[in-house]
């Protein structure tokens, strides 16, 4: 969920945005107070949405999330999917898994999504099958590891979605960021920089949320 104001659009626009999105249902709406009040980072609504809009069009059946955290977007990325779709989201944090699993119990999902508690690095060394879309919003130093651990395994169409890519704003080469944030800037300009670059992928960075990239393969 947002910390701040946002920092690309004008304040009436945000407002106005915000006015607009979808109203989410109740179990949404206990998900997002639940991340406020235990400081849980989250999906912003507006990002909730991009991923459901894309994940439909995108005919996604095979959707690996890196970064669990309290399940919420596990449970939009499977909803959007439909029901013969799979999710597999990975989290190293055993009691996030378990609040996950709660949650995505009561959304009624618990057979169309697997809760792996592991490494995420680890875990997706291990995946056999090909991954459709896969959405990242992990341990930002490890984006472009993440990257390169997804690109082989992606679809012939599949897709990438990354979130806080603009890391509240300190990504920008103007910026200057404190020492504790330089690994997370360094790892998110360079995974930036490879979304755009790399020959196998046409990707663009979406100032929506805290940044979004959204690639597809080429």
């Amino acid at each position: 969920m947002k910390e701040a104001s946002d920092s690309i659009l004008k304040p009436a626009q945000a407002a106005y945005l915000e006015s607009i999105e979808t109203p989410r249902d109740a179990l949404l709406q206990e998900m997002e107070q639940y991340a406020r009040d235990k400081r849980q980072p989250i999906s912003d609504p507006e990002v909730a949405s991009f991923l459901a809009v894309t994940t439909r069009l995108s005919g996604a059946k095979r959707i690996v999330e890196v970064g669990t955290n309290i399940g919420y977007g596990a449970i939009v990325l499977a909803r959007a999917a439909g029901a013969d779709a799979k999710v597999t989201t990975i989290e190293v944090d055993r009691e996030m898994c378990e609040v996950a699993r709660g949650f995505i119990e009561r959304a009624g999902l618990s057979g169309r999504i697997e809760v792996k508690n592991a490494d995420a690095l680890a875990a997706l060394a291990t995946l056999t099958t090909e991954i459709d879309l896969a959405y990242v919003d992990c341990v930002k130093e490890h984006y472009p590891a993440y990257l390169e651990a997804i690109l082989p395994k992606l679809s012939a169409r599949g897709v990438i979605i990354a979130d806080n890519v603009l890391w509240k704003g300190l990504v920008a080469p103007d910026d200057s960021p404190p020492a504790s944030e330089m690994g997370r800037v360094a790892a998110l300009r360079a995974f930036n920089h490879a979304i755009v670059s790399d020959s196998r992928l046409r990707g663009v960075i979406l100032p929506l949320g805290d940044g979004v990239a959204y690639a597809v393969r080429v």
